[in-house]
């Protein structure tokens, strides 16, 4: 079996890659590791000593996906076979929602009114192509009221475009800068444990090159993009990691991705009820995984028994 070690951050798990593993290995290649900065923490001064903590800012999340947008990235697999093969996989945004610390205000000179900056408000996500209107709506409803004092939304953008008209990660964001430019030098302290993001990742080949229906398995990734509770020793080398905190997967009817013996099957159900609990406990409609959930006969399981747990509530 495949193993994780534990981050400093909260408990998250960090995925190895593993030849018995083709789950874990495939969440090993997809967590972004990027280098850390040293910042003093927004109102952690006692005295006139600044509390210390490790982040990183978004632009450099932004880049490190670029090169996979263009190239994608690759993962090992090993066939039932026992054949070996890299598949890649190109990112594309799901989903994304920021929320500010209250001791932070740079993002109140872009929003009027202290409003939330939906991004599907302005135009950006067509009606007509949202996965055929069964699971997406245009946009979630716009705040309109202020933002807490622990810190509110201040930006949001939920993809609703069919897969096949969707632009790959970074030049989505990098649209999207051009209206919230915060989106690209927010640090990652600066912004509350709240924020987050999904990737929705494509197959788009494999080396050697074969026919394979399982191989068209498509996944949804969830990352926090907070390291306010980063418990890292803030002069500590080891670069900063996102691992995966939630999981949804797509079109997995074979074995390429829950092999025997593996504990692949409890870890996807249990990464699927991670990314559940944390949608549910924002509040939030994601369209994507709404989809995964009810297209997937292998998730069909644990949405009756979510659903079993809500109605004997």
């Amino acid at each position: 079996m495949g193993s994780a070690t534990a981050d400093s951050r909260s408990g998250i798990k960090l995925f190895e890659a593993c030849i018995n593993s083709n789950l874990r290995s495939f969440l090993h290649s997809v967590t972004p590791t990027l280098e850390p900065y040293t910042v003093a923490k927004p109102g952690g001064y006692s005295g006139r000593v600044p509390e210390l903590g490790r982040c990183f800012f978004l632009v450099d999340l932004w880049n490190h996906f670029y090169p996979l947008s263009a190239y994608g990235v690759g993962t090992p697999v090993r066939l039932p076979s026992g054949q070996e093969i890299e598949q890649y996989f190109v990112p594309y945004l799901s989903a994304i929602q920021l929320h500010t610390i209250s001791d932070f205000t740079s993002c109140n000179e872009i929003m009027v009114g202290n409003n939330l900056f939906d991004a599907n408000n302005y135009g950006w996500c067509s009606a007509a192509d949202n996965w055929n209107g069964q699971y997406a709506t245009t946009s979630l409803a716009r705040y309109d009221s202020p933002r807490s004092m622990n810190g509110g939304p201040c930006f949001q953008y939920f993809e609703c475009d069919s897969p096949y008209e969707r632009m790959p990660l970074a030049d989505k964001v990098y649209e999207l800068c051009y209206n919230f430019p915060p989106l690209s030098y927010l640090s990652s302290i600066e912004l509350s444990p709240s924020s987050w993001m999904s990737v929705f990742w494509y197959p788009i080949g494999h080396v050697p090159a074969m026919n394979k229906k399982d191989l068209t398995t498509c996944f949804l990734t969830y990352h926090s993009l907070s390291t306010l509770e980063d418990r890292t020793p803030f002069d500590s080398k080891d670069p900063l990691t996102l691992p995966p905190i939630g999981l949804a997967t797509h079109k997995t009817d074979g074995d390429v991705w829950t092999s025997a013996n593996s504990g692949d099957q409890e870890l996807t159900t249990s990464l699927v009820g991670a990314a559940d609990s944390w949608l549910k406990k924002l509040d939030v409609q994601h369209h994507d995984f709404n989809y995964f959930l009810n297209s997937n006969r292998n998730l069909i399981h644990y949405r009756s028994l979510t659903e079993a747990s809500t109605s004997a509530v």
